[in-house]
C-alpha cells in the first residue's frame, strides 16, 4: 500500500467493485436473508475499494472537504489520503465534534445547528452508509422521498399531484391534506429505540451508537478542555454523512402502518384495497402528507400518527404547524404551492412556486446586485446566473410561466438601476448598450434568443483574451413534464439503462452536462465505464483551449471526475512540449 499512487487508481474499477457489493446487498435484503445482508456487509466494510472510496468522498467530492474539524486536519495531498486509508475501520470510537449556528434555508433570522466531524470520523461514516443503505434501501416504503439516492421533491410533488388529481367533474369536489410538521424531529429522536430498529452486525451497532453519543463543542477555540463537552444523549447530529440514513431509518414504517390502520376503520366501502388508495401518505424525512376525501379518516390519521410516533420514536407533532387544508384552499409543500381550481367546469390541479419560495429568490439576488455595487458586469453576472438557473431548474416542473415573467423583470429592474448608478460619466443611450448591447443573438439550451435587454458582461482572461458572458432571462427555462420514479425501484437493483435514462432525463444538471451526457449515451469516452447516479462528472476539451481547441459542442466531452484529472495531467505535458518547441 506505501508504493500506491493516488492519481494511478482504477476508480471506475473501484466502483464497479463496489456496487457489485451492494447490488448484492440489495438483493439480500429483498429476498429477507439476514444471514447474508450481515456476511457480505461485514466484506464491504473490509474491502480496500470501499475504503478507498470513502476517503476520495470526504476528501474530494464532499462540500465539507474544505471545513476544518476538531483537529483543523485536513487531507490534501496523495500521502495523507493513502495514510488514511490504511488505518480505517469501524473501531467503535469517535471524536467530539464541532457544532455551529448557520441560517436556516428559506428563513430569516432564524438558525439552525450544524455539526462537523473529524475527517476521518466522516470517512468511516461514508464506509459505513456504503454498507447500510443497500440494506435499506430494499426495504423503505415507496413513498418516502427525502435523501434517498434516484428520489428527489420533484418525486413527493408528482406523488401529491396524482393523489390530488380526480376524473370527477363535481363543483363540489375537494380533498383534505393533513400536513404533518414533527417537533424538532432531528434533535429528539430516541438513540436506543433507533439503535434497535437498526438491528445490524455488532461492529456497525458500535460504532453507530458512538457517533450518536459523541460529545460536542459548541466554541471553535482548540484551547477547550475536554470537561466543557456537552454530552450528547438524544437525537442525530445534523450535517453528518450517515445522519439523514438514520433519520430515515427511524421514520420508517409510518407509511405501512398507517396503510395497515386505515383497513380496520369504517368505510362506506368495506374493500380493503379501495380503503387503502383512497388514503395517501407522502413522507419526504420529517414533512409528512395525508391526503383522503373524509375529515374523520383524516382526524383519526392525525392521532394515529401521533400514536405511532411516540411509541417508536419518543417524538410529538407541533401542533401549532400542524393542520388541515382544503385541495381548493391550497397549500405549500417543499417550496410549491398545490391548489385545486375548477376552470371551464373541469376540476384540476395546479402546481407553482410558492410565495414564500418567490421572496427568497428575490431577497438573494437583491442582496447579491446590492453587496457588488462596484464590480464588473462580468463579475457580477458570474454570482446571479447559477442562483437563478438553479432555482429555475427546480420549478420548472410546475406552472411556472408566469411567476418566472415577473421575477424576471424584477431582475431586469434592479440591473437597470445598477447599471446607471455605476456609470453616471455617459449617456443614458451609450450606457445602455454597453451592458445591454442592441442586435446580439443569445444561445441558451441550444435556442438562439434575439433581445436588445440581456445583460451582458466581458472580462480578459490570463493570455489577454477577451471573455463574453450574458445573463438570461428566467423565462427562457421552458416548463417539462417530470416522470415519478417507479414504485420501489432503487439504484442498488442493478437495473443500468432505466437509472441511466432517468439520469439523462431528470437528473437537475448543467446543460452542457445533459446534452453530453446523452450524446455519450451515459459513457464516459476516457475509461469507456457507464456514469452512475452518484458519479461526479466534469466537462473537457478535447484538444485544450492552450492548444487551439474551441469552446464547442465537437470538441467537449463529459468524463469522470477521476478520469478529468488525468486527462488534464497529459495535456499540461502536452502544453509544456508545444511551448517549449515556440
Amino acid at each position: 500500500m506505501n508504493n500506491l499512487e493516488w492519481n494511478s487508481i482504477n476508480w471506475p474499477l473501484v466502483e464497479h467493485r463496489v456496487f457489485r457489493y451492494q447490488n448484492r446487498i440489495y438483493r439480500a435484503s429483498q429476498d429477507g436473508n439476514k444471514w447474508l445482508v450481515h456476511n457480505l456487509q461485514q466484506r464491504l466494510l473490509k474491502s480496500f475499494d470501499s475504503k478507498l472510496l470513502a476517503v476520495r468522498q470526504v476528501t474530494k467530492e464532499n462540500k465539507e472537504k474544505k471545513t476544518p474539524s476538531v483537529d483543523m486536519k485536513l487531507y490534501e495531498t496523495s500521502k495523507d489520503k493513502i495514510k488514511l486509508v490504511s488505518r480505517l475501520k469501524l473501531d467503535g470510537k469517535t471524536n467530539p465534534i464541532r457544532k455551529l449556528e448557520i441560517a436556516k434555508p428559506g428563513s430569516l433570522n432564524q438558525n439552525q445547528s450544524f455539526c462537523i466531524a473529524k475527517v476521518e470520523d466522516r470517512a468511516k461514516q461514508a464506509l459505513c452508509r456504503m454498507a447500510l443503505e443497500p440494506e435499506w434501501e430494499a426495504c423503505f416504503e415507496q413513498d418516502s422521498y427525502g435523501f434517498r439516492p434516484g428520489r428527489n421533491c420533484q418525486d413527493a410533488i408528482e406523488a401529491a399531484f396524482e393523489a390530488l388529481s380526480t376524473k370527477r367533474q363535481q363543483p363540489e369536489y375537494q380533498k383534505l391534506v393533513l400536513k404533518v410538521d414533527i417537533e424538532k424531529c432531528f434533535d429528539r429522536i430516541t438513540q436506543n429505540l433507533l439503535l434497535e430498529k437498526l438491528n445490524s452486525i455488532p461492529i456497525i451497532q458500535n460504532q453507530v451508537k458512538a457517533w450518536l453519543q459523541a460529545g460536542i463543542l459548541e466554541k471553535t477555540s482548540l484551547k477547550q478542555s475536554l470537561e466543557s463537552l456537552i454530552k450528547n444523549e438524544m437525537g442525530t447530529p445534523h450535517g453528518e454523512i450517515i445522519s439523514p440514513l438514520l433519520s430515515n431509518i427511524a421514520l420508517h414504517g409510518l407509511i405501512n402502518h398507517l396503510k395497515e390502520w386505515v383497513i380496520s376503520i369504517s368505510a362506506k366501502n368495506h374493500n380493503k384495497v379501495a380503503k387503502q388508495s383512497a388514503l395517501t401518505v407522502i413522507r419526504y424525512i420529517d414533512d409528512i402528507l395525508i391526503i383522503h376525501k373524509e375529515k374523520s379518516v383524516i382526524n383519526q390519521a392525525k392521532n394515529e400518527i401521533e400514536k405511532w410516533l411516540w411509541e417508536n420514536c419518543k417524538l410529538t407533532i407541533n401542533q401549532e404547524k400542524t393542520k388541515i387544508y382544503s385541495s381548493t384552499q391550497g397549500f405549500d409543500f417543499l417550496g410549491f404551492t398545490l391548489i385545486t381550481i375548477r376552470r371551464n367546469g373541469i376540476n384540476r390541479i395546479k402546481i407553482y412556486p410558492s410565495r414564500s419560495g418567490q421572496a427568497q429568490i428575490l431577497l438573494n439576488l437583491r442582496e447579491i446586485i446590492q453587496k457588488n455595487k462596484a464590480a464588473s458586469s462580468y463579475r457580477l453576472i458570474s454570482l446571479l446566473k447559477p442562483k437563478i438557473i438553479g432555482w429555475g431548474n427546480y420549478y420548472r416542473y410546475s406552472e411556472c410561466k408566469q411567476v418566472f415573467s415577473k421575477i424576471s423583470h424584477y431582475i431586469h429592474q434592479k440591473l437597470r438601476a445598477w447599471m446607471f448608478r455605476i456609470d453616471k460619466r455617459h449617456g443614458r443611450q451609450e450606457v445602455k448598450e454597453k451592458y445591454f448591447p442592441s442586435g446580439k443573438t443569445y444561445y441558451f439550451n441550444n435556442f438562439p434568443y434575439q433581445d436588445n435587454w440581456i445583460f451582458y458582461g466581458t472580462e480578459k482572461d490570463e493570455n489577454g483574451k477577451i471573455k463574453e458572458t450574458f445573463l438570461p432571462k428566467l423565462t427562457w427555462i421552458k416548463f417539462k413534464k417530470w416522470i415519478k420514479v417507479k414504485g420501489t425501484k432503487s439504484p442498488f437493483d442493478g437495473d443500468n439503462i432505466y437509472w441511466a435514462v432517468r439520469m439523462i432525463s431528470y437528473k437537475r444538471l448543467p446543460t452542457r452536462v445533459s446534452k453530453l451526457l446523452k450524446l455519450q449515451k451515459g459513457f464516459c469516452p476516457y475509461c469507456r465505464t457507464r456514469f452512475y447516479l452518484d458519479s461526479v462528472m466534469e466537462v473537457d476539451h478535447i484538444q485544450p483551449k492552450a492548444l487551439g481547441g474551441k469552446d464547442i459542442y465537437a470538441n467537449l466531452q463529459l468524463l469522470h471526475q477521476d478520469c478529468h484529472v488525468r486527462k488534464t495531467r497529459t495535456d499540461k505535458v502536452a502544453i509544456a512540449e508545444a511551448k517549449a518547441r515556440n
